[in-house]
């Protein structure tokens, strides 16, 4: 069974890459040392049209792109789970 890679908002301001929302947790809280701040009570998937509307600005291209065609890349370059975005950084 082939897994479909989504994008999860982990709280009000970063997103995760992963193949569950479980795994999505598990992977976040290592990622950032085992603390989350403000957590949301659980990951929110992504909606298509989620996807499509929010964007993501990638600082070695410096180009704007969707969160969809952001989570493609990730998925050709086999870069799943990841931390997706965060209006922080």
């Amino acid at each position: 069974m082939k897994k479909t890679a989504k994008v999860y908002q982990m709280n009000e301001i970063d997103w995760w890459c992963d193949y569950s929302k479980e795994s999505a947790l598990v992977n976040y809280y290592k990622f950032v040392g085992g603390k989350l701040e403000d957590p949301l009570d659980e990951p929110e998937e992504l909606t298509k049209d989620d996807l499509e509307r929010s964007k993501y600005y990638d600082d070695e291209t410096r180009q704007t792109i969707s969160f969809k065609e952001e989570l493609e890349k990730r998925i050709q370059e086999n870069n799943v789970p990841s931390f997706f975005a965060s209006t922080e950084y």
